[in-house]
């Protein structure tokens, strides 16, 4: 997960709302401007001249913005090259989260109030004209596909799927049985949104979950003993079989209180109450084993909590075969190749607490944002070393929410939301310095980075 969320945060956003599933269609507002382009008689778009296909070309080696203001059901698009809003959308809802596609053609917008998705097309297009590539670069739409499952939460991104988990709504008291709605998953890639169909799979009652893709297979939280709570404690593989999934397999290692996962590599691990249950894939075959957290996590004692301190999210990046995740503000180094789980030193204020954090595009950088608004910037090739400290947020953080890292994997400019100030703040994490601001005349509330991916020398997925 690329963002922190309090256990207890998490779950009351687990226990509210109601489902409604159709198949609706719909399109994006145009009457704003697009990059210029003109038709031709060989039916494709042709930019008049030089400077018209620079201007296509910065558009794409840069990419989009696509953000949302607070308190209200409207979309802005940002051009990065234009360094302006050029087009506005209205949305089907509240946008409570916005993520990019795992290969970043669409901007992905959940709705938990009227428990919808919704996908818009960046405009930024590479077509095959046989002896060569044209650019283009054309207003955002929406797409028709929207999917209409209950209270859509977690979005896990690993290669060039994603798995997005419905948790469903339960009854009084969350029983197992009887559920107002079951949870369920969806496997996302951006061929699929174009094509209009997503594969789909109903669980067995409502879960507050996760779905981790792996290819032909989705690793995904099942809910079968817990009660009160809506967590999960238990972990199936499922195949795909057309639009649906079967289990081909149920771990007997249970996962108590389940929240939190991510993949790498062959791993995906998944963050329990006693420790970090880690399963391996190895073609078709898929194995379990729990990693314990060690005593100086568990012993930990959290602002306001009760049990024993566990860790609660994950970040990954495709570079690496390790995760980190945070316990009580504070980030662990989780290794399921070794099987260990070390803290990372990143201050030496003991009351100080990681409230969000991520990699950079390259996974160079470990970025952590403190609960006093301050940037820490870690090498993560020299055992974390302190690259810089910015004082992001000089006035502290505004009390309506802990902004995410948004990460251009084009440019490596970081950005985040500063609600207070109307502005994007934009974050050079190699040189350890804030870029730009973007001055805007509302006040941001979700943003994401959405175009076409540029081909690096070192980029590999797994």
């Amino acid at each position: 997960m690329n963002q922190i969320t309090t256990l207890s945060r998490a779950i009351a956003i687990a226990l509210s709302s109601l489902i409604a599933i159709s198949a609706l269609s719909g399109c994006g507002s145009s009457d704003d401007r697009k990059t210029s382009a003109t038709e031709t008689d060989d039916g494709h778009d042709h930019d008049d001249d030089d400077d018209g296909s620079t201007a296509v070309t910065d558009e794409i080696d840069q990419g989009r913005l696509f953000m949302t203001a607070k308190d209200d059901s409207q979309a802005y698009v940002y051009s990065l090259a234009q360094n302006k809003v050029i087009q506005t959308l209205p949305l089907t809802g509240p946008a409570d989260a916005i993520k990019t596609s795992p290969n970043a053609n669409y901007a992905v917008v959940m709705d938990r109030t009227n428990n919808t998705v919704n996908f818009y097309h960046s405009g930024l297009e590479i077509e095959n004209h046989g002896d060569h590539d044209h650019p283009y670069a054309r207003d955002i739409t929406k797409m028709p596909l929207q999917l209409n499952y209950t209270r859509p939460v977690h979005f896990q991104t690993f290669g060039e799927q994603a798995g997005l988990f419905f948790d469903g709504l339960g009854a009084a008291g969350n029983p197992i049985e009887n559920p107002v709605q079951e949870a369920g998953f969806a496997l996302v890639t951006d061929t699929d949104i174009a094509d209009g169909k997503l594969p789909y799979q109903k669980l067995n009652t409502n879960i507050h979950g996760t779905a981790e893709p792996r290819g032909d297979y989705v690793i995904a939280s099942q809910r079968y003993q817990t009660t009160g709570s809506s967590l999960a404690d238990t972990l199936s593989v499922f195949k795909q079989h057309g639009d649906h999934y079967h289990i081909s397999q149920t771990f007997d290692t249970k996962c108590m209180g389940l929240h939190g996962s991510g993949s790498v590599t062959d791993y995906s691990v998944f963050a329990c109450s006693d420790g970090v249950l880690s399963v391996k894939q190895t073609e078709d075959t898929f194995s379990a084993e729990k990693i314990t957290y060690p005593i100086s996590l568990t012993n930990m004692q959290c602002d306001g909590a009760s049990s024993p301190a566990r860790i609660g999210s994950f970040i990954t990046n495709h570079h690496h075969d390790y995760v980190i995740g945070t316990a009580c503000g504070q980030p662990y180094h989780v290794d399921p190749i070794s099987k260990n789980i070390t803290p990372i030193v990143w201050t030496t204020d003991s009351s100080r607490r990681v409230v969000s954090y991520d990699f950079d595009a390259h996974g160079e950088h470990l970025m952590l944002l403190d609960d006093t608004g301050k940037l820490y910037i870690l090498d993560t090739e020299q055992n974390y070393k302190q690259t810089a400290v910015l004082d992001i947020f000089p006035n502290g953080l505004a009390e309506d929410g802990v902004p995410e890292f948004i990460v251009n994997p084009n440019t490596e400019v970081v950005y985040m939301i500063d609600s207070s100030n109307k502005q994007i703040i934009e974050i050079d994490p190699d040189d350890g310095e804030i870029e730009s601001k973007i001055t805007l005349n509302f006040t941001p509330s979700q943003l994401a980075w959405f175009g076409i991916k540029a081909e690096h020398d070192d980029e590999h997925s797994h």
